[in-house]
């Protein structure tokens, strides 16, 4: 049996309710530059299926992972340093929020 998911981009969005619905979903959410979209990458074997940065604030929309039979994973951008604008930041953090308190099947 194998550990690797079988992951499929499906859309990226700047706001909840530009999201297609999902019957369950899992979400990586943490600081800028930890390894949220490395880890999406390492689970599903692929190397470039999320951008990875070097640099900390690249994810900026949430993405939205299907996994085959399974349900869907988000990448969610960072909380903390980030190297962007204080408004953009802000707007992260308010997409973020929504995201977790208005998602139904996280």
């Amino acid at each position: 049996m194998s550990s690797v998911l079988q992951l499929s981009f499906i859309q990226s969005a700047d706001r909840v309710d530009r999201l297609p619905p999902s019957e369950s979903e899992v979400a990586f959410v943490g600081r800028s530059n930890v390894g949220k979209s490395s880890l999406i990458n390492a689970l599903a074997n692929h190397r470039q299926l999320a951008h990875v940065s070097k640099t900390p604030g690249r994810t900026r929309l949430l993405n939205l992972f299907e996994v085959r039979g399974a349900g869907t994973l988000m990448d969610l951008p960072g909380y903390g340093y980030a190297q962007a604008p204080p408004d953009m930041r802000a707007r992260w953090q308010r997409m973020i929020e929504d995201y977790l308190l208005d998602r139904e099947n996280l």
